[in-house]
């Protein structure tokens, strides 16, 4: 009865509370929020879970709005600020101690910075994994950069006029490669993604964003990445709170190596 009544208000409400998947619990521990990218779930962060030293730390992954077991509302616009409302809606009722990190893969790595603009007096460290950096025209000029950059765009916006071939491909590629969590499109998500990944992917302003945070900033990507632009991710260096990490034969996922990476910088 109590989780139904918790769906309706939901339902009602403007602004979504999300699922708490995990939540070490510490209200007086340094906390770390985790976010996850477009079509995956929280439990992209089953392995740093594991690294994070939790004695320290309370870690709280969340399932983003339309993804997981986090409301799928139908009238939404699912852009990079109904994403951070959610989110900021969700910590307030978690109490949570400020302030405090975000870590946030892909997507979630565009919502966390975008975070960190509206609530900077929050977060006191951000992490952004596998960053989907698209420079727009005005940034990017004429040649090699903007091809590539076009050709992922271009991509993506065949996938949002092609649902059925989109859900059908999405789970080909995740039973021939075993991922255990992204490239998850199916019915239940499809509004959620559809949107997500035209109103928060493509038409993402993270390079603004990304110059107008003052706090410690943290990069890291794989060389095996297949949806990065190292280019774009390079013109981020001349920040002086800005640090970028490569990680040499990983690829855009959390697996073991990149798991472990992140837990060693975050302790250091």
């Amino acid at each position: 009865m109590l989780n139904y009544v918790k769906r309706l208000l939901n339902i009602f409400s403007r602004v979504h509370t999300l699922f708490v998947s995990f939540d070490s619990g510490g209200r007086n521990k340094k906390t770390m929020v985790l976010l996850h990218g477009i079509a995956a779930t929280s439990k992209t962060w089953d392995l740093l879970i594991k690294d994070i030293d939790k004695n320290n730390f309370r870690v709280v992954a969340l399932d983003l709005l339309g993804f997981g077991q986090s409301p799928k509302p139908v009238n939404c616009d699912y852009n990079v600020d109904d994403h951070c409302d959610s989110i900021h809606k969700t910590l307030k009722k978690l109490k949570i101690r400020k302030p405090y990190q975000i870590i946030g893969h892909s997507m979630g790595a565009i919502i966390a910075a975008h975070y960190c603009c509206r609530y900077n007096q929050d977060v006191k460290k951000v992490f952004l994994l596998s960053l989907p950096l698209y420079l727009d025209k005005n940034e990017l000029g004429f040649g090699f950069l903007r091809t590539r950059t076009d050709l992922f765009l271009d991509a993506y916006r065949f996938l949002l006029d092609k649902k059925s071939f989109t859900i059908k491909n999405s789970q080909f590629i995740r039973n021939l490669f075993r991922i255990s969590d992204g490239i998850d499109v199916n019915e239940e998500n499809w509004e959620g993604f559809r949107f997500s990944l035209k109103n928060t992917v493509i038409e993402q302003n993270a390079y603004e964003d990304i110059k107008n945070i003052h706090i410690p900033t943290y990069i890291m990507y794989g060389t095996l990445d297949q949806f990065l632009i190292q280019e774009s991710i390079n013109r981020l260096s001349v920040f002086d709170n800005i640090l970028i990490t490569k990680l040499k034969g990983v690829d855009h996922s959390i697996g073991k190596k990149f798991a472990r990476a992140v837990a060693e910088k975050i302790s250091e």
